[in-house]
């Protein structure tokens, strides 16, 4: 029994690495084909800003399988890191004047992604948190927040949080990723007076 357990423990992760391989894939490929212009740079930040602010600011308050997290943007909406993802792939597409990944990054997003992790993490909160999930998920919209808080009580923001949940790391990738782009024209003329 507990080496079934620990080989599916084992099988989830190396799924979990394996489905990273095309977010890293695409990510690679829109540096490479980057195209930036003054316009699209200035929206594009804004997006990324504002998806990564989100982030930031869920990930302080999610409490990963000890509470359920109803604070915070948990309070209006129940996916806002999904939002401030989408928000800032949406704005690296847009940055980098790919509106061919813009299309695929949109496309896998409302058809793979958000029917996969609702179902996923749903039944996982389900099992986890019973009547207290269930009266949350009726009452507290996917992606469009409400307007009025779903709980006035709960936790606050902590920094302890938002390194528990890797939120560093991916805002160390947002940052590496805009020098990239930026910093473009300098490296492909480098490695082409290098060949």
């Amino acid at each position: 029994m507990g080496a079934e357990v620990l080989i599916e423990g084992k099988g989830k992760r190396w799924v979990r690495k394996v489905r990273k391989i095309p977010v890293f894939v695409g990510g690679i490929l829109l540096i490479l084909f980057a195209k930036p212009n003054p316009p699209g740079m200035v929206v594009g930040m804004i997006l990324i800003v504002a998806g990564e602010s989100i982030r930031i600011w869920a990930a302080g308050h999610l409490q990963k399988n000890e509470t359920l997290t109803v604070s915070g943007p948990y309070a209006y909406v129940q996916n806002p890191l999904y939002i401030g993802t989408i928000l800032i792939a949406t704005g690296f597409c847009i940055f980098a004047d790919n509106i061919y990944l813009l299309g695929v990054v949109t496309f896998v997003f409302c058809f793979h992604y958000i029917p996969y992790k609702k179902k996923v993490e749903g039944d996982r909160l389900r099992k986890i948190f019973g009547n207290r999930f269930e009266d949350y998920d009726r009452r507290v919209p996917d992606y469009i927040p409400r307007w009025v808080p779903y709980s006035r009580g709960g936790g606050s923001w902590e920094f302890r949080r938002f390194i528990e949940n890797s939120e560093e790391g991916i805002f160390l990738l947002n940052m590496a990723g805009v020098l990239l782009i930026l910093s473009r024209p300098c490296w492909i003329s480098f490695f082409r007076g290098a060949l």
